[in-house]
């Protein structure tokens, strides 16, 4: 008798982190634990092996997850490839470290998988905290979060995959789209999402479940948001949409009802933003006459 193959429905869902911040491993590791229901939990550090990370680890093997160094830093891209080759025939539940789950969440990503869809997201909410008048509801989108009175789009610090999908179409994340080191780079898993739609995928948007993206007060300052402002820029350009990628910043930046300073903001943001895209196209196009000189 012939014996099944197993699919990715007959694991437990992979909830896979992909951490840089060993502090923020340790911050949510009993939380998020606590939100699971068979789940395996899975921690990749992308930094140098440090007695604090080998400490760390430690903690999340004894409450009941796994953690790996990986030694050194590779990027966001990499690291997530890594999983997905980790877990070729799973579904895999993509998560910062930064993030704060929620068993609501949890189950109806579960259950959409398990249900046939091939990638999921759920709605990204704020922490309760005051912001700085230089924060609107129009760059929420720089900082990870949802608008509420939006329409939620798959962003990449809570993003659930059937990766039997993704190998069978050869989808992986882009390497040139990573945050790597100090660079503020992103786009890899929109990227990756279109990549997967345009492959047949059927995408879920669960925008009555939430997690919390907890991020570090440290990324409420102006120069962080103007150099994420500029990284946006740069990251539009790459993925060869540096026209309609402006356009689509732009039209973020001042659609913040709740501000009446939300034109002026739009300027600046949208200046460094142009500046973004400007420099990375004379970076590619100096490029490429470098290498056209070198020949």
């Amino acid at each position: 008798m012939e014996t099944k193959k197993k699919g990715p429905s007959d694991y437990p869902m992979v909830v896979a982190i992909c951490a840089f911040s060993v502090e923020n491993v340790r911050k949510h590791l009993h939380h998020n634990l606590a939100q699971l229901s068979g789940d395996e939990y899975f921690v990749q550090l992308d930094r140098p092996s440090t007695p604090e990370a080998e400490s760390v680890a430690a903690e999340v093997d004894a409450a009941g997850g796994t953690m790996r160094v990986l030694g050194a830093t590779g990027g966001l891209s990499a690291s997530r490839n890594l999983m997905l080759a980790r877990w070729p025939n799973h579904h895999v539940m993509f998560v910062d470290d930064d993030v704060r789950l929620d068993a609501k969440a949890v189950t109806a990503v579960r259950e959409s998988l398990r249900a046939g869809t091939h990638v999921v997201g759920t709605r990204l909410a704020r922490p309760p905290r005051p912001l700085p008048w230089y924060v609107t509801s129009g760059q929420f989108h720089l900082l990870g979060w949802h608008r509420d009175d939006r329409e939620i789009k798959i962003w990449g610090a809570c993003m659930a995959v059937d990766t039997a999908f993704a190998h069978a179409n050869g989808l992986d994340f882009d390497l040139a789209l990573s945050r790597t080191g100090g660079n503020l780079q992103s786009g890899e898993d929109t990227t990756f999402v279109k990549l997967m739609k345009d492959a047949g995928a059927r995408e879920q948007l669960l925008p009555d479940c939430s997690v919390t993206h907890d991020v570090d007060p440290a990324r409420l300052t102006l120069r962080y948001l103007l150099r994420r402002a500029y990284w946006q820029g740069r990251c539009e350009s790459r993925r060869g949409q540096a026209w309609a990628g402006f356009r689509k910043e732009w039209d973020r930046h001042r659609t913040a009802p709740e501000s009446r300073l939300r034109l002026p903001l739009a300027c600046l943001y949208g200046a460094v933003t142009a500046w973004g895209v400007l420099h990375d196209q004379f970076l590619l196009r100096w490029g490429r006459d470098h290498r056209s000189a070198a020949v």
